[in-house]
C-alpha cells in the first residue's frame, strides 16, 4: 500500500506540473518547483530507499502509509490553493506603472544593504580568524556570538535581488556588474567551499531566475529542466563530500559516493519524517502554532539580554531540531533524533497543528499562486517579494517553518522598505497650462 501511495504521489506531482505549465505557459510558476521538491523528497526518496530494503528497518509499512497519505492531502491542498491564487493571469502581461519607481533610490537602497551584509559576513569571518580558518574544515562558516551578524548574510540577497530587478537591472553599468560580483561571493563561498546546499541553490536561484524576471522573459522548459538536475546533482555532490571539501585538503572527491545520499538513517529526511509524524499522532501531541509564535515574539531578542527565553517562553525543544522530533521519539520508534535532521515541509507542519496542516498548506499554496500573478502582470516591489518566496520554498519544503520565518522577516522587510521609498520619491511631471 505504502508504494502505490508513492506512486500516486509521484504522478499527481507529475500532472501538477504539466497542468501548470498548460495552464499558465510559465517555467517560473510556484508550482514547478514546489512539487519538484516534493516529488524529490516525497517520491524519489522513499522509493529508492524501498528499492535497497533499507526503509523498513526503521519505519512500518503503516507507519510509512498513513505518512504518505498525509503528505498527498497536503500537496493536493497546496496545488488547489496555488492554482486558485494564481487564477488565469496571461503570460507576461504587464501592467505598466503610471509613475515607475526611482532608479537611483533602488541601486542606492540596494548599495547600502548590501555593504551592511558584507561587513557583518566579514565580522562572522573575522570571528573564526580569518577566511583559511574558516573553511580550513569540512563545513565550514564564518561565526559571531550575535546572531544579528550572523544572518546578515541574507541582507546579501537583498540587495542582489534590488539590483536585479527590472526596474534597477543594469548590465551595462560596471558598478552594477561589480556590485553583483562582489555581492554574490560570500553565498557561492558559502555554498561551495562550505557544501551547504541550501546556500548553494538559493545563490544561483537568485542569480539565475531574477536575470530572466528583470528582462521579462523565461528560459526554455528544456534549459529549465537542465539547470534544475545540474543543481540536483551539485547538491547531492556537494553532501556526499562534504568532508573533502576545505582548504588544506587533498579534494579527494568522487561521484561514487553520492549513493549514499540515499542511505537510510535516523537523519534521512523522510525516515525522519515518517518518525515525528508517528510519535506526534501515537502520543497526541502538538505545539499548536506555539513554535512558530516564538519564532515571531522570542527569537528577534538577543539570548544576551534573555539567556533562556526559549524555556521561559514554553517551547525548550526549539534548542534542537526546530523542535520537531518530541519527546517520545525513541519510545514510539526505537531510534533517537540525530542533530541537524530536518523533518521537511509536511512533517513539521503535522507537529506543529495535526490535521490542520492540510488547509495551512492551502493556504500557503494561495500565497505563492497570488504573489506570481501579481509578479507577472505588475513587476516592482512583487517580483522582488516573489523571489523571496521562491528562496523560501527551499527551507520550508526541505527544511521546517521555523526555517522560513525569520529569513521571511529578514528578506522582505529591507526590501520593501527601499521600494516603498522609492515610489514615495519619485518625480511627479506637472503640465503648466498658460491663459
Amino acid at each position: 500500500m505504502l508504494e502505490l501511495l508513492i506512486w500516486i504521489t509521484g504522478a499527481f506531482c507529475l500532472g501538477g506540473v504539466l497542468l501548470a505549465l498548460a495552464v499558465y505557459k510559465d517555467v517560473f510558476h510556484p508550482l514547478l518547483y514546489l512539487l519538484g521538491q516534493c516529488a524529490f523528497i516525497y517520491v524519489y526518496m522513499p522509493l529508492r530507499l524501498i528499492s535497497n530494503g533499507s526503509l523498513f528497518s526503521y519505519v512500518t509499512e503503516t507507519q510509512g502509509t498513513f505518512t504518505q497519505f498525509v503528505i498527498l492531502l497536503c500537496l493536493l491542498a497546496l496545488t488547489i490553493g496555488c492554482f486558485v491564487g494564481s487564477e488565469r493571469a496571461s503570460r507576461f502581461a504587464v501592467r505598466e506603472s503610471k509613475l515607475p519607481p526611482s532608479r537611483d533610490v533602488l541601486t542606492r537602497g540596494a548599495y547600502w544593504i548590501g555593504l551592511i551584509g558584507l561587513l557583518c559576513w566579514l565580522i562572522t569571518i573575522g570571528g573564526r580568524g580569518g577566511l583559511t580558518n574558516a573553511f580550513s574544515s569540512a563545513y565550514g562558516t564564518g561565526w559571531s556570538e550575535y546572531g544579528y551578524i550572523r544572518e546578515a548574510i541574507y541582507l546579501l540577497i537583498v540587495a542582489l535581488l534590488l539590483l536585479l530587478s527590472p526596474e534597477a537591472f543594469d548590465p551595462q553599468s560596471k558598478i552594477w556588474r561589480w556590485a553583483i560580483a562582489v555581492l554574490s561571493f560570500p553565498w557561492f563561498l558559502q555554498g561551495l567551499l562550505g557544501a551547504r546546499r541550501g546556500p548553494t541553490i538559493v545563490i544561483v536561484a537568485t542569480i539565475g531566475m531574477s536575470w530572466y524576471l528583470a528582462r521579462r522573459r523565461r528560459p526554455p522548459i528544456v534549459l529549465m529542466l537542465a539547470a534544475g538536475l545540474v543543481v540536483g546533482f551539485l547538491v547531492i555532490f556537494l553532501v556526499t563530500n562534504r568532508r573533502s571539501i576545505y582548504i588544506g585538503s587533498d579534494f579527494d572527491v568522487s561521484t561514487k559516493n553520492m549513493d549514499t545520499f540515499f542511505t537510510a538513517n535516523e537523519a534521512n529526511e523522510y525516515i525522519f519524517a515518517v518518525g515525528c509524524i508517528t510519535t506526534s499522532r501515537e502520543t497526541g501531541t502538538y505545539y499548536w502554532g506555539r513554535r512558530y509564535l516564538a519564532q515571531i515574539l522570542v527569537r528577534p531578542i538577543p539570548k544576551q539580554i534573555w539567556p533562556n527565553k526559549y524555556v521561559d517562553f514554553g517551547v525548550p525543544e526549539l534548542l534542537q531540531n526546530a523542535g520537531v522530533a518530541l519527546d517520545g521519539l525513541e519510545t514510539v520508534m526505537g531510534w533517537a533524533e540525530v542533530p541537524g535532521a530536518a523533518a521537511t515541509m509536511v512533517a513539521d507542519f503535522w507537529v506543529e497543528m495535526s490535521w490542520l496542516a492540510i488547509p495551512l498548506c492551502g493556504l500557503i499554496g494561495w500565497g505563492y499562486g497570488y504573489v506570481w500573478r501579481r509578479a507577472v502582470q505588475e513587476q516592482g516591489w512583487w517580483t522582488t517579494f516573489y523571489m523571496i518566496l521562491t528562496l523560501l520554498s527551499v527551507y520550508m519544503i526541505t527544511q521546517s517553518g521555523e526555517a522560513v520565518i525569520f529569513r521571511f522577516v529578514i528578506l522582505s522587510v529591507p526590501a520593501y522598505i527601499v521600494w516603498r521609498r522609492a515610489r514615495q520619491q519619485v518625480r511627479i511631471p506637472i503640465t503648466v497650462r498658460y491663459a
